[in-house]
């Protein structure tokens, strides 16, 4: 006889991408109306799921909130580890994340939900680190890492990996995130955004270069 029940493990799937589903959505309002602006109602609505759906992923807001600024570094480490790990070409995985993360921080929308978000998250100070070590924090340390690797090679003279990661991030973005904000410059085309990245990897391997 047949048994009818479905084989272990056949929801799971469905699951991740509710899971997906949610963070997509929580991401979009987030950016929209920043933390204290959104509901966990409102991520389920936009997100189609259920309420209780959201919070068996997700006990709270604040967990929520991570998993949304997790997601959004992860995909930066990754093209970082990926393209350093085919061939060892520092400069096109330093181009390829500076290229994803200028994108992302200097984009007129983030830049607008960055500006607001910062003096929520002075509100709450759990949240402000569970938010740095989330992204920010996570991606200063991932950076550190593969310049430490590159000057365990040779190929760049750091004594402190973590400074040559801020001096990095500094050089790509500068003072661009207010400038964008107080609207004295138009947002940046993809071409300006390629030769900023790149600018700021010579100018950075010029000052870390081997004696």
């Amino acid at each position: 006889m047949t048994d009818p029940r479905p084989p272990r493990g056949l929801g799971r799937p469905k699951d991740a991408e509710k899971r997906r589903a949610i963070v997509a959505a929580a991401k979009r309002l987030f950016v929209k109306s920043g933390y204290d602006g959104v509901t966990m109602e409102q991520v389920a609505a936009s997100a189609g799921v259920a309420k209780m759906t959201v919070y068996g992923h997700f006990h709270d807001k604040e967990a929520l909130f991570e998993a949304v600024v997790r997601s959004s570094a992860d995909g930066m480490i990754a093209t970082l580890a990926a393209i350093h790990g085919v061939d060892g070409d520092m400069e096109a995985a330093l181009a390829a994340f500076g290229t994803a993360f200028v994108g992302m921080v200097l984009d007129p929308e983030m830049v607008s939900a960055s500006y607001r978000l910062f003096d929520q998250l002075s509100r709450h100070p759990s949240l402000a680190e569970r938010f740095h070590e989330a992204g920010p924090g996570r991606m200063r340390v991932t950076l550190a890492a593969f310049l430490a690797d590159a000057a365990n090679r040779g190929t760049l003279a750091i004594d402190d990996t973590r400074e040559a990661a801020a001096d990095l991030l500094s050089l790509w973005v500068g003072d661009m995130q207010q400038s964008l904000a107080f609207g004295l410059i138009p947002p940046l085309t993809p071409a300006q955004i390629d030769h900023r990245v790149r600018r700021g990897i010579q100018v950075f391997l010029r000052a870390y270069a081997p004696v």
